[in-house]
């Protein structure tokens, strides 16, 4: 049985949603497939800066850019002296996997174990995928070690070859996403409702993430004030339980929120909008459900995300705000300016579930 090796990291939940998204097609096409997390699993260092990559994103999110300037000047992940520093392990984590493909769905994991592969001669092949769907991107996602890129979108592609990778090296597959992320029916919608105790009225979402980062009380706030009366708001707060604690104090009927929720597909289906930063999976998924969706972008518009920001007026499947203003302004519109975009989400992307890929990759080593 062919054994698909995907590399992910908890920099960012997306990378994982993506994997667990591939993980599950592969499974299905018959290939044995595992996700590990080398720079969570290697060393202290590389723990620690996962992990202060991760309280930046929640506590001080306006600082995304700089370190998005500073990690793409310093280039870590290309650095001889650190691929010196953990070759050995690199070695034995090969090893212990043996995998038959190799699959990196993370910026930082495209240098140091491909390149240990081809100094070996192992003939592993080693394949990207993309989760930044428009430039610009990490320059971490670029290396020669890399024998093909995927990509879900036709300008992921020129970005990827105005970096100096050849056009050919790179292939166009739609965003996988998990299963769970479909369309609701009426039926599921009035169930999940009636187990929150919501009435009819529209429903908005604000999706914090897994660590609800950002101004996510200020968002909030915004948009009780501005939304209809009836309307229901649902927050979830990821593991940002202060955030939570102080929603929650204000004591607004209409209001629910939640922490880390594992059956997030059934919250962004049953809603009428999905308020998140501009995430790509968090995004993907929503589209995939067909619910529009509104892009924050107050504080902190990372680097990487500020294409997909873009996208949502040019491709009109959704609604993007820079400031609190703004953001109110898109509320107001009221439940059929938001249905009017459902119309244009099949134009931009059709659900998958990472067939594609998984069948681009395994008939010529299956």
């Amino acid at each position: 049985m062919t054994k698909l090796l995907i590399l992910s990291s908890d920099t960012g939940e997306g990378h994982n949603s993506a994997a667990a998204a591939i993980e599950n097609a592969a499974g299905t096409a018959g290939l044995s497939v595992k996700i590990r997390k080398p720079l969570e699993e290697s060393t202290r260092v590389n723990r620690s800066l996962a992990n202060f990559y991760n309280t930046l994103l929640t506590h001080r999110p306006q600082w995304m850019g700089w370190y998005f300037r500073l990690i793409d000047g310093a280039r870590p992940n290309e650095r001889h002296f650190f691929y010196s520093k953990v070759r050995r392990y690199v070695g034995r984590f090969i090893e212990s996997e043996s995998p038959d493909i190799l699959l990196s769905v993370h910026p930082m994991l495209n240098h140091f174990i491909q390149r240990y592969i081809s100094e070996e001669r192992l003939g592993i092949p080693c394949y990207t995928f993309l989760t930044d769907p428009f430039p610009p991107f990490w320059r971490g996602w670029t290396s020669p070690y890399v024998d093909r890129y995927f990509v879900p979108t036709d300008e992921a592609l020129q970005g990827l070859t105005a970096s100096g990778v050849p056009a050919w090296r790179i292939e166009r597959v739609p965003m996988p996403v998990r299963p769970g992320f479909v369309p609701a029916t009426m039926t599921e919608i009035e169930e999940f409702r009636s187990a929150l105790k919501l009435d009819g009225a529209s429903t908005i979402l604000i999706n914090g993430g897994a660590r609800g980062g950002g101004p996510i009380l200020e968002i909030y706030e915004t948009i009780r004030r501005s939304a209809a009366a009836s309307s229901n708001i649902l927050v979830v707060c990821g593991r940002n339980h202060r955030l939570q604690w102080r929603i929650e104090r204000l004591q607004d009927r209409k209001t629910r929120t939640f922490g880390f929720v594992e059956d997030i597909y059934r919250y962004v289906a049953a809603s009428d909008l999905v308020v998140t930063k501009p995430g790509a999976l968090s995004a993907y998924e929503a589209l995939a459900c067909g619910v529009p969706v509104l892009f924050t972008g107050m504080r902190a518009l990372m680097p990487q995300e500020s294409g997909l920001f873009r996208a949502a007026a040019h491709y009109d499947f959704g609604f993007a705000a820079n400031t609190l203003q703004e953001l109110g302004a898109v509320i107001r519109k009221g439940l059929g300016e938001w249905n009017r975009k459902r119309e244009a989400i099949p134009q931009f992307y059709q659900a998958s579930n990472g067939k594609e890929l998984v069948e681009r990759i395994q008939p010529v080593h299956v």
